[in-house]
């Protein structure tokens, strides 16, 4: 199964384009951010390999500016870095975060199955782009609504937000921040 999908950035100027495919019980996933921040315009490549209950393996990333992240993790909360040396502070969190992109979202949302009312808290990693720079971080989803479109409350930190996804998960729309436009 190959699916492709285009969200356009509301909050700037921008777009991603999603390329996401299922073979051999392994998730492949690959997408092109095209965005303009305060800097100027900027091309970021993101590449996951995920396994088939949704949990993040693999992760590249290159923020165009010469900046690459490469990440793997044992799907069991422990990261590593490109040199295979664990990352210690990232212990405990299974999905990836990429601000860059509402397709983190779907992870955690089709790693689960949601019932309505219910409430989840994950721990996971943030990636900044363009810089990079990792964190882990707590986040909360609550799913609001079962039927399509499927509607969840998500809150990090001091933000919040209620998120509509379609039936495979993927999100439709992140109000002030991003539209799925295909």
């Amino acid at each position: 199964m190959t699916k492709r999908m285009m969200w356009e950035n509301d909050e700037t100027a921008g777009c991603e384009l999603v390329e996401f495919s299922i073979e051999n019980s392994k998730i492949q996933i690959d997408s092109t951010v095209l965005l303009l921040d305060e800097k100027g315009p900027m091309k970021i490549h993101d590449h996951l390999e995920l396994d088939e209950s949704w949990t993040t393996k693999r992760i590249a990333i290159n923020s165009g500016d010469g900046n690459e992240l490469k990440l793997t993790s044992s799907g069991e909360g422990q990261w590593f870095d490109q040199d295979g040396k664990l990352l210690d502070a990232l212990t405990g969190a299974i999905d990836v975060d990429i601000s860059a992109t509402p397709l983190s979202n779907s992870l955690p949302i089709n790693r689960k199955s949601w019932h309505e009312g219910q409430t989840r808290d994950f721990e996971m990693v943030y990636i900044a782009v363009p810089s990079l720079e990792l964190r882990k971080m707590k986040q909360s989803y609550t799913c609001l609504k079962s039927s399509h479109p499927r509607t969840f409350r998500y809150q990090s930190e001091n933000f919040e937000s209620v998120i509509e996804v379609d039936n495979d998960g993927f999100v439709i729309h992140y109000p002030g921040l991003f539209t799925r436009k295909y």
